[in-house]
């Protein structure tokens, strides 16, 4: 009887150590893996900070051979193993896109937080796809500062940004929870009219009624509704922003293409005194002609959170080539191309 019980005791303590021992094998392999993944998501590949140095010492708003060198190269980059429709989830934890796009918005951060704006001074600092920061003597207005997946690199706005306008609702437009962090420290955020996102309807969070300005302190903001992107659905919160601050008027397209209110379009049009038009680049030059702004920054280019088919389209050079040919339609208007997470200032 003492040996079988002997023989039995022996036999669990085995069962135990198998046990732990599968289960130490279980965890050795998830801690692993848990250090590959940081280290996957941590690692900046020397390339891409060569060619953000590169791109930041290039010279804006020439044709010097170093800036077109660099807006081949960020091209190429971006270009490189994009796939042709929207990429996987994992394809924003390791990609060197994604590492170069963080990169830069990290630093184009820290410049909106050190800039210091004289009167009679606006810069405007081109963040991914339709995102802008725009900083005058009184303000610092984000429109459509959207977070890049994996990234926290938008949340430091927060703290630099006193007002954050949002076109529509498409999640490279419109980060929910960066918004809560905003309206939690007291952040004023402006969204269409019928656009709704938090229940608790904080006294800062502004739902804009279309075409009536909204006043705060030295800044105007005025939502003009529109489609998106030609489709013709109005239902859907969607929305042109004139913002005029501090001497300052600047038109902000978003998505937006077609006006539900044609008598809109001819106000708009009829304007004429837009310092900066901030313009989707698929707004046709037409359009552009019209509004007739002393300045254009084409934007929501190089979307290669869309895959190659739409990055293609989204391209500088592609931009360029469609101003081109419609040059004399666009005569008089300057054109400013800026790479993301780049600034422009304007006196």
């Amino acid at each position: 009887m003492v040996v079988c019980f002997d023989s039995f005791l022996k036999k669990l303590l085995c069962a135990k150590l198998n046990i732990m021992k599968r289960y130490l094998n279980n965890l050795i392999i998830l801690g692993l893996f848990g250090l590959f993944l940081a280290v996957s998501y941590l690692y900046i590949p020397p390339s891409a900070t060569k060619l953000n140095q590169q791109i930041n010492q290039s010279p804006l708003l020439s044709s010097d051979i170093d800036r077109i060198n660099a807006v081949i190269e960020y091209g190429a980059y971006l270009a490189d193993s994009l796939p042709e429709n929207v990429p996987k989830l994992y394809f924003y934890w390791i990609s060197k896109q994604r590492k170069l796009s963080d990169l830069r918005i990290r630093r184009a951060v820290g410049d909106i937080k050190k800039s210091q704006i004289t009167p009679n001074e606006l810069k405007i600092w081109s963040l991914l796809n339709m995102g802008v920061v725009i900083k005058t003597t009184n303000h610092t207005i984000a429109v459509d500062t959207a977070n890049l997946p994996f990234s926290n690199a938008h949340n430091e706005l927060v703290r630099n940004v006193d007002i954050f306008l949002i076109t529509h609702m498409d999640n490279d437009h419109y980060d929910p929870a960066l918004l809560k962090k905003a309206l939690a420290q007291n952040k004023t955020v402006i969204v269409p009219e019928n656009f709704f996102f938090d229940n608790n309807k904080p006294d800062n969070l502004i739902n804009a009624p279309y075409g009536k300005a909204i006043n705060i302190g030295t800044t105007t903001i005025t939502a003009y509704q529109t489609d998106h992107r030609g489709d013709g659905n109005f239902n859907n919160p969607n929305a042109w922003y004139v913002i005029e601050s501090d001497g300052f008027k600047l038109l902000h397209t978003g998505d937006g293409r077609t006006f539900k209110d044609k008598e809109v379009e001819k106000k708009l049009n009829g304007m004429k005194d837009f310092d900066i038009l901030l313009a989707n680049f698929q707004i046709h030059p037409f359009n552009i002609r019209d509004l007739n702004p002393k300045t254009v920054i084409p934007l929501h280019l190089y979307k290669f959170m869309s895959g190659k088919d739409l990055y293609q389209e989204s391209t500088i050079e592609t931009v360029q080539n469609t101003y081109q040919r419609y040059n004399k339609d666009l005569e008089g208007i300057k054109k400013v191309y800026l790479l993301p997470c780049e600034s422009y200032d304007y006196r």
